[in-house]
C-alpha cells in the first residue's frame, strides 16, 4: 500500500506563496534565491539586500481634525494606497505596509545598480497620484493648510524579510534611514541618503537624460537637526521646487 505522502512542507509553501502574491510582483519568488525560499516558508525570515521608500502624508493629523468626513477622508486614503501598492508592483517593487498617513514599499536588489533602473520610476508617478489626494482631501476640508502632500525618503542595504502570519515586512536599518530621510523632506520632495546617493550619483548622466535631476544637499532630519548628506531627487516638469537647505559645495 503505498505511502500517504507528507504535506508539512508543502502547505508552508502554498501560504507562502498567497502571501508573495499579496507583497510582490508576478516575479517575487524568483526574486528570492531558494534557500531564502525554504527559510521564510520555514523559519519565517531570510536576509535580503533592500531599497526601502518610505511616504509620509505631511499634515496628516490636522487634515483630520478638519475633514468634513472622516469616511470620506478613510476613504481617499484607502484609494491612494491602492494606487501606491498597484505602482509599486508594476516597476518590479514589494508593498510593505500602509502606515495610517503613508506607506513602506521596497525593491529587492543584487546589485545596488539595479535600484537606479526603477526607483526613479515609482517616484515620478507616485507624486502625482498624491496630488489627486490632495485635491480630494482638500474638497474635503473646512480649513486646508499650506505644506499638505507626500514627502519621500529612500535607503538602501541588508534587511531582513519577516513573515507575520499572513503578511510579510521588512526589518533592518534602511528602514530607519528613509524614515529619516522623510522625516527631512517637504511636500513633493523625495530626499535619498547619501550611501545609496552615491549610487544614483554615479548614473547621473543616465539619470537626467530621462528627466531625472540630483542635487546633494545637507538636509536637516529629525535625528540630526544639525543636517545629514543627502541627495533630493526631482524630476522634469515636476511642480516640486522645494528646499529644505543649500546644496552642499563642491
Amino acid at each position: 500500500m503505498d505511502s500517504v505522502p507528507e504535506l508539512s512542507e508543502s502547505a508552508p509553501e502554498l501560504a507562502l506563496s498567497q502571501t508573495l502574491a499579496r507583497h510582490g510582483p508576478s516575479d517575487a519568488r524568483s526574486q528570492l534565491s531558494s534557500d531564502g525560499i525554504r527559510s521564510l516558508a520555514q523559519s519565517g525570515s531570510t536576509s535580503i539586500n533592500a531599497a526601502v521608500v518610505v511616504g509620509d502624508l505631511r499634515m496628516s493629523g490636522l487634515l483630520i481634525r478638519e475633514a468634513l468626513s472622516a469616511s470620506l477622508f478613510a476613504r481617499y486614503l484607502i484609494g491612494f494606497t491602492e494606487a501606491v501598492r498597484g505602482l509599486a508592483i508594476d516597476f518590479d517593487g514589494w508593498f510593505d505596509k500602509f502606515t495610517g498617513d503613508g506607506f513602506i514599499a521596497f525593491w529587492i536588489y543584487h546589485d545596488e545598480d539595479e535600484v537606479v533602473h526603477t526607483l526613479p520610476g515609482f517616484c515620478r508617478s507616485v507624486l502625482p497620484a498624491s496630488d489627486a489626494l490632495v485635491d480630494n482631501l482638500k474638497r474635503n476640508s473646512r480649513n486646508f493648510p499650506v505644506g499638505v502632500g507626500l514627502s519621500i525618503g529612500i535607503d538602501a542595504g541588508p534587511c531582513e524579510l519577516v513573515r507575520v502570519g499572513e503578511a510579510l515586512t521588512i526589518v533592518g536599518s534602511p528602514i530607519v534611514g528613509a524614515t529619516r530621510m522623510v522625516s527631512g523632506a517637504r511636500a513633493g520632495q523625495a530626499l535619498i541618503n547619501v550611501g545609496i546617493g552615491s549610487v544614483f550619483e554615479r548614473q547621473r548622466g543616465r539619470l537626467e537624460a530621462v528627466g531625472v535631476r540630483l542635487t546633494r544637499q545637507v538636509v536637516p532630519t529629525k535625528e540630526y537637526p544639525q543636517g545629514q548628506e543627502a541627495y533630493e531627487m526631482e524630476f522634469a516638469g515636476s511642480a516640486s521646487k522645494a528646499r529644505v537647505a543649500s546644496p552642499l559645495p563642491d
